[in-house]
């Protein structure tokens, strides 16, 4: 599970606006309530990020979605691909 995190306290919609921009047309941002985005890119690529604000910093925790083989594969590919995109859009405090 990719995680990083980053400087301030952000707010899911802001992450989900920031997110579209940096990931471009093919990706599908969506906020869920007051933690969680649903990040989709196509019909079996999916990932779930998990916002904590902590303070003056949020910790995004960034799961591939699916089933058993569905979600190892989203792992290693959309949920790096997202935390990537989060660390070059706000710049990480530290990443694990």
């Amino acid at each position: 599970m990719p995680s990083t995190t980053v400087p301030g306290a952000i707010a899911p919609q802001d992450a989900a606006n920031a997110l579209k921009e940096q990931l471009g047309s093919g990706y599908r941002v969506t906020p869920h309530g007051s933690d969680a985005l649903t990040v989709k890119h196509g019909a079996l690529a999916s990932a779930t990020v998990h916002l904590a604000r902590e303070g003056n910093a949020t910790t995004f925790r960034v799961h591939g979605g699916g089933l058993i083989i569905n979600r190892i594969v989203n792992e290693l590919g959309i949920a790096r691909t997202v935390a990537s995109a989060i660390k070059e859009t706000y710049g990480p405090a530290h990443a694990s």
